[in-house]
């Protein structure tokens, strides 16, 4: 009983203490008036949360897309619908069926020259490029992009814009220094600017390229051409001055920044043979070239493997 009589005496408490708040600040009372009930035929003026402003037939009160386009079908949320999932709502999706971004028009972006590198990233996106020029080719392997290379066809130098440097040829082979392995000794085009080699080391040289197999997509040398690189190592051997230079090539197919890491690495594999069979390292000299150099057409099996190898010049003593 006793707090029974606590409640009634806080209820009783706080209706005096309403009703002497509404007394003293007369605004107030009349805020709180109930409004008077509408007379009959009266016209009904609708409340934000019945109004549909777009005419969705979703009320504003539970739209979460009160400015749809009309006549646009609506989720029961008010909001159109978005079949992809990709932000982009089906009216102004150009690609419903796949995700996209909004500034492609909700299309994913595409690849128009198949070289790995997504158009939005891509500087050159009509021509197939390489990765570490954002998509632009580099047609003679000389490191600059074609689109800023005045001699794309030809290997040059950044102090010549791409263009190879003047021609000048020290030993009078027909041969450029700058092409030529060994430019103050006369040599011939077929072993890079160096002399003919003897035929017996020809042979030799010949078989190794030949018998040189990697494993598929790999700087693995197959076991089948360890014969032939023992020979080679053992030419090297004997003549200590000798000494060797390994390029890497590949076919067009697959990604030309692999490509390129492919043929660099191979060279690099054939070297670390030879050097476990007794060459000293300094004596063998490196570098890949990728896809930028075929020997033959990359449209038929043949031609592709023709592509893919690593071509080995001996440098002579007195070319040094």
């Amino acid at each position: 009983m006793k707090y029974l009589f606590y409640i009634a005496s806080f209820i009783l408490i706080t209706s005096l203490s309403v009703q002497k708040s509404y007394s003293q600040n007369p605004k107030q009372t009349k805020k709180h008036k109930p409004k008077k009930p509408k007379k009959k035929g009266e016209p009904y003026v609708p409340q934000y949360h019945d109004r549909d402003s777009d005419g969705d037939g979703i009320p504003d009160g539970r739209d979460k897309c009160i400015h749809t386009p009309k006549g646009e079908p609506v989720t029961p949320f008010g909001c159109p619908y978005d079949v992809d999932f990709d932000g982009v709502y089906d009216y102004e999706d150009q690609c419903k069926d796949q995700a996209g971004p909004r500034e492609n028009n909700g299309c994913p972006w595409g690849d128009k020259d198949n070289d790995g590198i997504m158009d939005n990233l891509d500087e050159c996106p009509d021509v197939p490029g390489i990765k570490v020029f954002h998509g632009c080719p580099d047609t003679d392997g000389d490191g600059i992009k074609d689109k800023d290379d005045q001699c794309p066809k030809q290997r040059g130098t950044i102090a010549y814009k791409g263009c190879p440097p003047p021609f000048v040829d020290k030993d009078g082979d027909g041969i450029g220094d700058y092409d030529d392995l060994c430019p103050s000794v006369p040599g011939v085009k077929s072993n890079k600017g160096c002399p003919e080699i003897k035929a017996e080391e020809k042979k030799i040289l010949d078989e190794a390229f030949k018998n040189l197999l990697f494993e598929t997509n790999s700087d693995v040398i197959v076991e089948s051409s360890y014969n032939s690189l023992n020979k080679l190592a053992s030419l090297l051997i004997n003549h200590p001055k000798y000494k060797l230079h390994l390029e890497g090539h590949t076919d067009n197919v697959g990604n030309d920044d692999a490509n390129m890491d492919l043929s660099k690495r191979r060279a690099i594999s054939v070297k670390n043979y030879l050097v476990q069979r007794g060459v000293q390292e300094y004596r063998i000299s490196t570098d890949g070239f990728g896809e930028t150099r075929p020997v033959d057409t990359n449209d038929t099996e043949n031609g592709r493997h023709n592509n893919r190898r690593v071509e080995m010049n001996i440098i002579y003593p007195e070319q040094q």
